[in-house]
Parts: C-alpha cells; structure tokens; sequence
C-alpha cells in the first residue's frame, strides 16, 4: 500500500493525534502476534477483545504507529510513532482498503453465496492465472477483516482482483460490497446457510440480494439459473445493468449439456460460452461442482478469457483441501469435505456418494451443521431422512445436533451410530472399513472432522505396518 499517514487519515476518517501526515504508511496488520517493524498496527475491537490492549506489545515490536478507536494516545506511546483515532477501527480498515482498491483501479469480481463460493473462487482464479495480473482471496478470508486485508495486498501491477464475500447477518454483504466495490458479482447459490442469523428464507434471499444492490449500476450480475431462490430474488431486487445467467438451463447464457458420470468419480460435460461448444472432463466429487464450474466459466468469459482457455483450465482443476476432496488410502475412497457444512450441502454430498460406481458400500460421517438457530432440529432430522433416501449402508455422526441426524436415519431403517468423541470414531472406521469401501465425511468447521480422518490414517498405517496403535493425542479426546 502505498499511502502517506494524511492520506491513511482521511481515508479512515480519523484525527491524527501523533505522528507527521506527510510520511509513508507502511503495511496494515490487525495482529501484533506476526507484527513486523515498520507495520501499521490496526487495534480491532469487538464483543469478546480490545485490540488497544495490545498497543504497548506493538510498540515493542517497532511499530510505526496505530490505528486506534482511544480518543487520547495512552501516557507513555512514544513521540515519534504516529496515532491515528478513529470512531470504529474495522470500519475504518474497511474504509481504508476501499481507498486503495480505487487507487490500484483492478477489475473486481465479487464471489458470494450460500455455498460452493470458495471453490469457485479458486477455479476463478485457477482459469485467469498467468493470463492477467491478479490478486484472489487466500482461503476464504471474506469477511470485515479478512477482505478488506485482501485488498490491501493489492498492488499497482494488479489488473484483477478475485475477492470472495461471506455473510453471516443481515446488512454484512452491503457493507462488503461498499468496500471492494465490485465490477461483477457472482451469486453461486442461495440455500439455507446461516438461516438461523436471518430469521426465514425469505429474509436470506435478501441478504444475499444486497450484494446486487450495494454494487454499481454499471457492473455484471452473474445468477445461477437453476436455483429456485436466485429465479425470486431477481424478480424482488433491483439488479444491475448487466445479467449473465448460467446453469443447465437450456436458456442460460453459459450453460452445461450432456452431463455425464465418469470414472471412477467426476462428470464429463459440453461447456457452452460465447456460441462455443468445448468438452471438459471435471475430476471432481459432487454434481454442484458442475455449477461451481460454470459460475467460474460465466466469470472468465466476462473478463475476457476464452472459451478454449476456460474449458482446458477446469479440467486441470483440482479441489482445495478439505472441499469434497478426494484420495484413495489403503483401497478406501476418502471424499474429506470437513471445511464447513449447510443442509443444502449436506444433502448434496450424500446423494453425490451414490453417484460413484464400483463402491463396496458406502459409508458417511456426519457431523452438526451451525447457525441454524430455530430451524436445527427440522434441518438435522432432514439430513438422517435423505441418508435414508440415498440408501447409504452405515452412518456415523458425532456432535450434539448430529444425533438428530442419526436418530432419524435409523428410524427410518439405516445402520447408524452416534460418537462422543474423534478418537471412538476413528477406531471404528478403522475396524469397518475395507478395500473399495467410501467414506464422505462433512461437518461444521467447528467440530475439525479432518482430526478423525488423520486419526483413522494413523491407525490404520500403524496395523498395517505391523506396529502397536499409536497413542492418541491429547487433541483428540
């Protein structure tokens, strides 16, 4: 970033108490723990910590001066450090990272949705790689720290910026979209993640509308024409001038035709784009990555790649860690997609389980799904139902509201059982599963289900190589 402390004042709205406006600010950071000399320490203050708390270890660490929300520089900050006051300091990072995406002046495309965001974020990115300059989120740092620290990465060289925008509560995505002021915005889909933040669905769709309508009226809609509740928001909200449609939909601009199962996983389809036909063989778990993948198409196709490019890149694609990933292990098919989990979700990975052929059985691990608040109990129990539906032969589940899922499931006739804890399950999964069996596991971030699948490996590698079963880490009890 490129700013001297008068233009990082004005841009945050604050009053500079300490420090000369016409030197060089250097980079931001919200965290003393990786603090470097010569860094902007941004004190972040929220319900549960005081980043002025900390003012003193970031001294120490040579800052060269604060953001802060005191109104008064504390007695002994030293005199050659600058102090920038503000009203609000994550406002105020959210105000400065919007300064300097104006300056830098990339092309932005904002990623949101209920879920498949991230993936398609990274297939974005994936596709426009060494075909432009171009920034994208790390990981799925989208919220009011993570993006506008995104856009702070920006440098002037920078000719896009792939920036994905998550929304837990009503107004967030607004004020997301206010800050990196996108050119298109893709929605992937709207289903029922964070219902219980919303109060109904009908209160969700808004709130994913609000990034449509808080963007300018120059930019690109990019709308998933399969989803039912993208089709209503565009009929309830005011859309930009611009509006590329994709999906299976015979009448959407970029769609997929002839979609296909291969083997041993993944689908075959012809990508249509710009009156273009292109094969692309997609080595990925789950038939909502198909969707993903044209939402990626719809946004490349936008900024200019083409259809050649974008149909050879997806079938390079691979998937990020810990999102529906997929690796064999000792003759076991492993679908790891632990990162996070909504109904919708869930519901999509059971059934694309049954998609996979030559399987011995198939077998899922399924952990609780949050932010639900009212809606828990109906949204577990569907999940136990569809288990049911998909005819999976065991289910494993682990997590308080997850034992909904598994009463359920095996009300309904499935051999299911419910864990306390990683350790119990995977001693279990070790002693059930066997050559050409699958195993899916999903569940909240909160519960770290990738914790069991390396405790599965652990134990399994140590039988197999003829030792004891290793002890188990304290983490795992």
């Amino acid at each position: 970033m490129n700013l001297t402390v008068g233009e990082l004042c004005e841009a945050a709205g604050g009053r500079l108490l300490k420090g000369n406006p016409d030197d060089n600010a250097g980079k931001l950071s919200t965290d003393t723990r990786i603090l470097r000399p010569g860094e902007v320490f941004v004190a972040l203050c929220g319900p549960n910590f005081r980043g002025d708390q900390f003012l003193g270890d970031a001294v120490r660490k040579g800052v060269q001066g604060v953001v802060s929300g005191l109104d008064a520089p504390p007695p002994d900050f030293p005199e050659d450090r600058f102090f920038l006051s503000v009203p609000d300091t994550t406002r105020a990072l959210g105000d400065i990272a919007r300064e300097w995406r104006r300056i830098v002046d990339p092309t932005v495309v904002a990623v949101t949705g209920s879920a498949g965001k991230t993936t398609t974020k990274d297939m974005l990115a994936f596709i426009c790689r060494g075909e432009v300059q171009m920034l994208a989120t790390e990981g799925n740092l989208n919220n009011l720290v993570g993006l506008p620290l995104t856009l702070l990465r920006l440098k002037e060289e920078h000719e896009l910026a792939i920036i994905e925008t998550g929304m837990s509560y009503p107004d967030e995505l607004t004020r997301l979209t206010e800050i990196c002021i996108p050119d298109a915005a893709v929605l992937t889909n709207i289903g029922n993640a964070h219902i219980g933040n919303f109060g109904g669905l009908e209160q969700l769709i808004r709130g994913e509308a609000e990034i449509f309508e808080a963007m300018p009226r120059e930019g690109t809609a990019i709308i998933n024409a399969d989803c039912p509740h993208a089709t209503i928001m565009t009929e309830a909200c005011e859309l930009p001038n611009m509006v590329i449609s994709y999906g299976q939909d015979d009448r959407a601009d970029v769609r997929a035709s002839n979609v296909r199962l291969a083997k041993p996983w993944g689908y075959e389809f012809d990508l249509h784009v710009l009156d273009e036909v292109h094969p692309v063989h997609l080595k990925m778990y789950g038939r909502f990555q198909v969707s993903n993948a044209l939402a990626a198409a719809a946004a490349a196709a936008t900024i200019g790649i083409s259809p050649a490019r974008i149909a050879e890149k997806l079938a390079e694609f691979n998937a990020p860690a810990m999102r529906a990933q997929v690796e064999w292990f000792d003759g076991v098919l492993i679908v790891s997609d632990c990162y996070n989990a909504s109904p919708d979700a869930v519901i999509r990975s059971i059934w694309s389980l049954t998609d996979i052929d030559g399987l011995r059985s198939r077998i899922a691990v399924l952990g609780d799904m949050k932010e639900l608040g009212e809606h828990d109990e109906k949204y577990h129990r569907l999940i136990g139902a569809t288990v049911a539906e998909a005819r999976l032969d065991v289910l494993c589940t682990i997590g308080e509201s997850a034992r909904l899922v598994c009463d359920e499931a095996e009300r309904r006739g499935i051999a299911a059982r419910h864990f306390e804890c990683p350790e119990e399950l995977a001693e279990y999964l070790h002693k059930r599963l066997r050559s050409r069996d699958g195993l899916m596991i999903k569940g909240s971030r909160v519960l770290r289900l990738e914790n069991v699948l390396r405790r599965f490996k652990e134990i399994r590698s140590a039988v197999r190589e003829g030792g004891a079963t290793p002890a188990t880490a304290k983490g795992d009890r």
